[in-house]
């Protein structure tokens, strides 16, 4: 299945989160799946480990302030690319 643009669509993002993930601007700016794809790979260096690469974005979700679901979404971003 495609995946689409509304944020909404990944588990554990509902209105709230998708209004936090909005706020920002630029780099820090999710406003699409895309974008939130994007950034967790942005996240990705050459000698970051696997559970390093999904604690760095756990741990930038936390700083955007999306703490309700946060767990939801982490492990199923690596499992869709």
């Amino acid at each position: 299945e495609p995946i689409g643009l509304d944020l909404q669509q990944v588990p554990g993002i509902g209105p709230a989160n998708a209004r936090i993930l909005a706020e920002g601007e630029g780099d820090d700016k999710v406003e699409t799946t895309h974008q939130l794809i994007g950034k967790f790979l942005m996240l990705k260096g050459r000698d970051v480990t696997p559970i390093e690469h999904c604690d760095m974005f756990w741990h930038w979700l936390a700083a955007k302030g999306g703490n309700a679901g946060r767990n939801k979404h982490v492990p199923p971003l690596p499992e869709k690319n």
